[in-house]
């Protein structure tokens, strides 16, 4: 461990990270003061002191509980291409534009033989969904002094700038609810812990809430357009990169919200009723179109239809042997071929697992508390106002039906692959503020109180 704190963390970030936190807090600031209200103002501050907090409490649980993990190999990544710059001022532009690690790459050698203590730097940095990371962090990392804990502060930032343009997308259409959208997008603890590190995850999760504040800003608001073209391309490609199956679920959900707000002007019902029918089905055709010929690229070929599930299952069976050599392992099964049985149960597993009695590790207590609240506030939602109303309501809004498809899809496909408690709790943050969002919204649709646990849950948090 002392070892691990010494590679990672220096004295130098007694002061680093205090001057890195006021670069920020500066930014959140000019931008906070551009807020519509008060209280808005006062959400985003808050909101970041919770991710500064939670940069912190994640730094230190890499370091002394995941001993460097991911993290690690990442951190290491950058001081390897710092390296080959500092040799050749050349090896900039290599390693910004290079999309991968191979034996002919001009990086090669500073990558293998670096003497990572833990694995090759090398074999992580082989596939572009790994290499991505290191290579947006590098620029930062000249600005930020090479401080680790600071670069996992401009990841956190980054996923922060996301998270504040995903509530700014649904509180445009939602004023009301502004509570409701605070805790989803910007308070989840789940969410800001598994976001708030040098990972993928920040920079996918940063990268939803600029895509979908972008289309906002460009379709209703018509404001900042060249902006937000530019951030939408941007963060597409970034997305595409990283993690292209989120980028897919992510563009069924707005092909059907589209077609339901062309379907708002259709004034006869029977003509409603049948071009709804049209517009999912030509949304699910647009979406296998994409899962298709999207993933033709030698980025995104795992996820075609016919390796998919192929893929699921030896997924499955890698997190089962990894099970067996660790008794400690959070791990669980799926016990069935039936696609829509692995459906049910990856939805299941995605929101409303691991139960409390299902605990047996410390970095699934935070997932287990957050899967209870959804647990118990769906099932309140069920028992009160029928499953049926749970099935349907989302078909009067098409932005909430877009938080439908996205949620259900994406926690289907990840839930049925990642038989693993602790890695699931990492993968799932993409689709956990979408889901609240929908549920709530039904609370608010039906007229239905929040349960009073619920209620000063939310008083808590947010403040009127």
């Amino acid at each position: 461990m002392h070892l691990l704190a010494l590679r990672f963390l220096s004295e130098a970030d007694l002061i680093l990270f205090p001057l890195c936190v006021a670069l920020f807090y500066y930014i959140t600031k000019a931008k906070a003061n551009k807020a519509p209200s008060f209280q808005i103002r006062k959400l985003y501050i808050r909101a970041f002191y919770f991710r500064v907090f939670v940069v912190i409490f994640s730094t230190f649980i890499t370091e002394f509980y995941f001993k460097g993990g991911d993290t690690g190999l990442y951190y290491q990544a950058i001081q390897d291409m710092r390296t080959a710059i500092a040799d050749d001022i050349g090896f900039l532009w290599t390693s910004l534009t290079t999309s991968h690690l191979s034996v002919s790459s001009s990086l090669f050698n500073y990558f293998y033989y670096d003497n990572y203590q833990y694995d090759i730097t090398y074999n992580y940095m082989i596939s572009s969904h790994n290499f991505l990371a290191p290579r947006f962090a590098l620029i930062p990392s000249y600005v930020l002094f090479n401080s680790y804990i600071c670069i996992n502060l401009f990841f956190s930032f980054f996923a922060f700038g996301g998270a504040v343009r995903l509530f700014k997308a649904f509180y445009y259409f939602y004023p009301k609810m502004y509570r409701e959208l605070a805790l989803a997008c910007l308070f989840l603890p789940g969410v800001i812990f598994w976001s708030s590190s040098l990972l993928k995850d920040p920079i996918s999760f940063g990268c939803m809430g600029y895509i979908l504040n972008s289309l906002v800003n460009i379709i209703y608001r018509k404001r900042n357009y060249w902006g937000s073209v530019f951030l939408l391309i941007f963060c597409i490609y970034l997305l595409y990169v990283v993690k292209v199956y989120i980028l897919l679920v992510l563009a069924l959900g707005i092909l059907i919200w589209m077609f339901a707000e062309v379907n708002k002007f259709i004034k006869d019902r029977t003509l409603r009723n049948i071009f709804t029918a049209l517009s999912f089905v030509l949304s699910i055709g647009a979406g296998l179109f994409l899962l298709n010929y999207i993933t033709t690229s030698e980025n995104a070929q795992e996820y075609q239809l016919d390796t998919l599930l192929d893929n699921f299952e030896q997924e499955r069976k890698g997190y089962a042997a990894i099970a067996e050599q660790l008794p400690g392992d959070s791990h669980f099964e799926i016990n069935t071929s039936n696609p829509l049985l692995m459906a049910f149960s990856g939805i299941t597993a995605t929101f409303y697992r691991p139960f409390i009695w299902e605990i047996n590790s410390p970095i699934v207590i935070l997932s287990a508390i957050e899967s209870s609240v959804f647990l118990l506030i769906t099932f309140i939602f069920i028992v009160k106002r029928g499953l049926k109303k749970f099935l349907t309501i989302p078909f009067s809004d098409g932005r909430i039906l877009m938080c439908f498809i996205f949620a259900f899809v994406f926690a289907a496909g990840i839930g049925s692959s990642t038989t693993n408690f602790g890695a699931l709790s990492r993968y799932k943050i993409p689709c956990m503020p979408f889901y609240f969002v929908m549920i709530l919204f039904m609370y608010r649709k039906t007229n239905l109180p929040y349960p009073k646990w619920f209620e000063r849950l939310l008083n808590y948090t947010i403040t009127k």
